[in-house]
């Protein structure tokens, strides 16, 4: 049952950003020529991690959570040059703004799919834990695949 609910949120989501994506490059016939730009990835907690300390095995939730944190912040900046650089190697306007509706997509549904998941422990401590690492999961995951496309844009 929950894995349906979670289904279907990220469903929800990816069909409410690619509307807005669609939206969005329908109206970038602007004068601008300029290259679009795809979305900067922000984390709640970017201008103030948890504390990321104790010994590994050892750590209370909020220090898991904080080390979580401070990863995921890392692999968001990775995450956001390889957005970039594969903008960049798209060169055409289309498959440009094809590519950023998919990176507006691809984080709603990180987001509605570890909302969900962190959700069975909503109210307790393990909530802030599940959904920092599912969201580092999904980035793991996501640099991986950014990597393919780009090898793919460059050949």
């Amino acid at each position: 049952m929950l894995r349906r609910v979670s289904l279907l949120l990220a469903a929800v989501a990816v069909t409410v950003a690619l509307s807005a994506g669609v939206a969005q490059a329908g109206g970038a016939h602007s004068a601008s020529t300029s290259t679009p730009a795809p979305p900067a990835i922000h984390e709640p907690f970017a201008s103030s991690p948890l504390p990321c300390s104790g010994a590994p095995g050892h750590r209370t939730t909020l220090q898991l959570e904080g080390c979580l944190e401070r990863g995921i912040l890392k692999t968001d900046a990775t995450i956001e040059g390889l957005d970039r650089s594969i903008v960049s190697l798209l060169g055409k306007a289309s498959p440009q703004r094809g590519f950023i509706a998919g990176v507006r997509a691809w984080l709603a549904y990180r987001s509605a799919d570890c909302e969900a998941m962190s959700g069975v422990y909503e109210g307790g401590t393990l909530a802030g834990v599940v959904y920092a690492e599912c969201v580092a999961a999904r980035n793991v995951q996501r640099i991986a695949d950014l990597r393919k496309f780009r090898s793919i844009a460059s050949a």
